[in-house]
């Protein structure tokens, strides 16, 4: 019997996480049909990292019911939450979660909100991934870590490059590459202090470089006006597993 693991990242706590993956577990099952498969089990699992505490309740409990009798209509599941929040710094390096990609994404995301402290141990976080930036793989995703990194925080290019300059060979290059784009950008200023403007053109080119998009989504993320529903979406991107969820976040009521 095959599983599927369906990991979802989230930034900040949304009212009913559920539906979104009920969704999910519906695509694989519609694909297994279409495949002729035996319907496989779907494990969602949440990774927060939030500022506030996320509240986990059971997909009944978003139903006032008095009765019930009712519950018996109402699909109800399960899935795991990670809250890095629960987690040292020293946990995640120290093997818990066993890939480079992995810890450091984490690690990231998890000091996200404390700036001062991210530029102090970048150095630290970034050292994890030595042997794994020696792959292709890996050099993209040394991309997308820079990328996130200056796109959420206010550090200076300058400053990160200093931290992490034990880092040598294609991906030192890679960093120095990337580093210049993002000068000539801009972005060294941080989007915290950027305008409206260089939000929605760092969303779109980040999404365009990982997924692709359409001129329909083009559009629809210059005419967004919620500077809030861009932040979020933008640090959403380093884990998105579509461009889909990114949109979501930008269409929500």
């Amino acid at each position: 019997m095959k599983i599927s693991l369906l990991f979802e990242h989230k930034s900040y706590p949304i009212k009913y996480p559920h539906l979104q993956l009920l969704r999910y577990m519906l695509n694989i099952w519609e694909y297994n049909i279409k495949q002729k498969m035996e319907l496989q089990i779907g494990v969602p699992i949440v990774v927060y990292h939030g500022r506030s505490k996320w509240q986990k309740k059971r997909m009944k409990e978003y139903f006032k019911l008095k009765d019930n009798w009712f519950f018996r209509f109402i699909p109800d599941f399960d899935y795991l939450l990670t809250d890095l929040s629960s987690y040292t710094d020293s946990q995640i390096k120290s093997g818990i979660f066993q890939r480079a990609a992995i810890e450091i994404g984490l690690l990231m995301q998890k000091n996200i909100f404390n700036e001062k402290k991210l530029a102090m141990h970048l150095k630290d976080f970034i050292g994890i991934g030595r042997l794994y930036f020696k792959e292709e793989e890996g050099l993209k995703f040394l991309e997308s870590v820079l990328r996130y990194l200056f796109s959420s925080t206010e550090i200076a290019v300058d400053d990160a490059l200093k931290s992490i300059e034990m880092i040598d060979g294609r991906a030192k290059e890679t960093l120095m590459t990337t580093a210049e784009k993002l000068i000539e950008q801009g972005l060294q200023k941080g989007l915290e202090r950027g305008s409206l403007l260089d939000k929605k053109e760092i969303l779109i080119k980040l999404i365009s470089k990982k997924f692709g998009i359409s001129d329909n989504d083009r559009s629809f993320i210059m005419a967004m006006e919620d500077k809030a529903k861009l932040d979020l979406a933008l640090d959403e991107i380093l884990f998105a597993e579509s461009k889909d969820v990114l949109l979501d976040i930008l269409k929500q009521g």
